[in-house]
């Protein structure tokens, strides 16, 4: 499990580049099942040594000393095949692409749910894993950097409730937090439902609605201070 704690908690320093862009997308059937995928693109870290020089050190730190190419990389781990790892990280994957002439630097994670319940599941056990090796608390907190939420599906409505995320409010105290808030300020998080059916209506704030997908948009650091959150319910035919 070290390596991918390594490969998470390098992800999450990383977040302290100018540009973050995060993708999230979930994609439904009619009976309830699924893919959640979230994307996280680091690419402008490429272009910033002294987190290039952060990377480098994590690596040593975790053994890696030969087995990490920051010049070129695309893994797929197996979360499942993990030791200890739970039910809902099983069937996950984790893709991690580097390819510094291409300036390059993505992290996906993707999760095929028989129920959207088994996505908050995900989460938790994920930051288990974190907590048990240390890598939680030497980033603040995994669960910030991952919007999860209780999701719930009942016929044609898709509901959201608010995520419960440990960390912020540590991490964005105090001088240390107006240093980690200036790199956040320019951070953007997308979601996007893709629906079995077009789509009636939505409660979520500032949701755009196009045929059967819901896309939406937020600021990141306004996300982790919590003034804007990602809950509501999509009804669709």
């Amino acid at each position: 499990m070290r390596r991918i704690i390594f490969f998470l908690l390098a992800g999450s320093l990383l977040f302290l580049t100018s540009c973050i862009e995060t993708l999230e997308e979930v994609y439904l059937n009619k009976n309830g099942s699924g893919k959640y995928s979230i994307t996280f693109d680091m690419s402008e870290f490429m272009s910033n040594p002294m987190m290039k020089g952060m990377l480098e050190e994590a690596a040593k730190g975790e053994g890696m000393d030969s087995g990490l190419n920051l010049e070129n990389m695309d893994t797929i781990i197996h979360l499942g095949n993990e030791p200890g790892a739970g039910e809902a990280m099983k069937k996950a994957l984790l893709h991690l692409t580097m390819n510094e002439a291409q300036g390059k630097f993505v992290l996906n994670m993707s999760l095929p749910f028989d129920n959207v319940g088994q996505i908050d599941q995900f989460f938790k056990e994920l930051n288990e894993q974190g907590a048990g090796s240390g890598a939680s608390s030497m980033a603040g907190g995994t669960s910030m950097f991952m919007p999860g939420g209780l999701f719930e599906f009942s016929k044609k409505k898709l509901t959201r409730k608010k995520a419960e995320q440990a960390g912020q409010n540590e991490l964005l105290a105090g001088e240390e937090g107006e240093f980690v808030k200036m790199f956040f300020a320019s951070g953007t998080h997308k979601t996007v439902y893709y629906l079995p059916g077009t789509v009636k209506k939505t409660s979520i704030d500032g949701a755009v609605v196009d045929g059967k997908t819901v896309t939406v948009e937020r600021p990141l650091l306004d996300m982790m201070e919590g003034k804007v959150g990602l809950e509501g319910e999509i009804r669709f035919r």
